[in-house]
């Protein structure tokens, strides 16, 4: 009896480095397990040899985008011939070609989706400064990529069944690309339970980011709110941990208002090395526009260590308000910040942390995929 064949698309896939590149593999590797053939398609390369037990075909990046769409198109194609099922994981450059193939061949399809390509695009270029909600309220979707637009609501509502991480983007799916609520389902990310850390608020407390250096990351603010917390905490210190074309204007920031001591610039970190930032750290800091779901937040989480995010996260686990703020009010950060930079208060964050409920492992996660799968082929 032959084994069913299971198609994965994806944008990208190890060696690169990302949310769907580490679901597709760990999802891909379960199914084999489970005994299911299995294919990848990823864009990109890979210098060594695959190591997997399933197929991986790569579609180059060296073509303009437009033909990098159409050969993914076409071996996303070639594979399904036999497949049971195509599961994609994003919603344009790969979700488009397995959508059209399972259109062409009258296979069931099911698409993961992670964010919105369409709000990322135009706040990471500096386009526009203004947080989801705000963007599709004054329906500016419509006037920055109606196209990108029309073809995400196509794909997504050709799929049987969309997979989200949160109530957040359930709701912003079924409002905003008029989703049937029904096929919208949620798994959350796994979060990693660690051995909390109780140590009190040192003498030189450290507020810990880690990600991209770019507008959307409203690191500017963080610098000018900072700038205040130290006239009330100079003992304070802000560390700044990852790359981006930001960096320069944010060190040339850091000159101009005088926080050359209490600021400083770490490029990227191995996730050992990052570990021990936060264990060392007062409390982790997210303060862009919006964030979805950050995995740095989550990780902090599972140290038992307080966080400081901006509203409309999106993340898996409930915050009370002390922990969350307004991406655009200067103000509420500095008295956040101040407020978890207090010792009782911090004893009492640490305590609200401690008692969050993070027990979504893994397993938990490949159980309800591998389940999903079996249902629908």
């Amino acid at each position: 009896m032959k084994k069913r064949k299971i198609i994965l698309a994806t944008g990208i896939f190890y060696p690169d480095v990302g949310g769907p590149a580490i679901h597709v593999r760990k999802i891909a590797e379960r199914l084999c397990e489970e005994g299911f053939e299995v294919v990848v398609v990823a864009y990109g390369e890979n210098k060594e040899p695959d190591n997997f037990p399933f197929k991986v075909v790569r579609i180059s990046r060296g073509s303009p985008k437009i033909f990098q769409w159409f050969f993914y198109f076409l071996e996303v194609l070639k594979t399904s011939f036999r497949a049971s099922l195509l599961y994609a994981f994003d919603p344009t450059a790969a979700g488009l070609g397995a959508s059209v193939a399972s259109l062409f061949l009258r296979k069931p399809f099911i698409i993961r989706i992670g964010g919105d390509p369409i709000w990322e695009r135009v706040v990471e270029t500096g386009k526009r400064f203004v947080t989801i909600e705000e963007y599709y309220k004054d329906k500016l979707h419509l006037i920055d990529n109606p196209n990108l637009f029309n073809l995400i609501k196509w794909v997504l509502n050709r799929a049987k069944f969309v997979v989200v991480y949160n109530q957040f983007f359930k709701d912003f799916y079924t409002n905003n690309f008029a989703i049937d609520p029904k096929k919208i389902l949620i798994v959350k990310n796994p979060v990693f339970v660690r051995e909390k850390i109780s140590t009190p608020l040192s003498s030189k407390p450290i507020i810990l980011f880690a990600g991209r250096f770019v507008t959307y990351k409203n690191l500017k603010m963080v610098l000018k709110s900072f700038a205040k917390v130290l006239d009330q905490k100079p003992e304070a210190r802000l560390s700044l941990i990852g790359k981006g074309p930001e960096k320069e204007d944010l060190e040339m920031l850091v000159k101009d208002i005088g926080l050359k001591e209490g600021v400083s610039f770490t490029d990227s970190l191995p996730q050992e090395e990052l570990f021990k930032r936060i264990r060392d750290s007062a409390f982790s800091l997210a303060p862009a526009l919006n964030e979805f779901n950050p995995n740095f937040i989550l990780e902090s989480l599972s140290f038992g260590k307080p966080v400081l995010i901006s509203k409309g996260h999106g993340l898996s686990v409930s915050l009370e308000d002390e922990f969350v703020f307004d991406s655009k009010d200067e103000s509420e950060l500095v008295n956040k910040m101040l407020f978890l930079l207090d010792e009782e208060s911090y004893k009492e964050a640490l305590r609200k942390i401690h008692a969050l409920d993070l027990n979504q492992t893994w397993e938990d996660v490949l159980n309800f995929h591998v389940k999903l799968i079996k249902e629908n082929i």
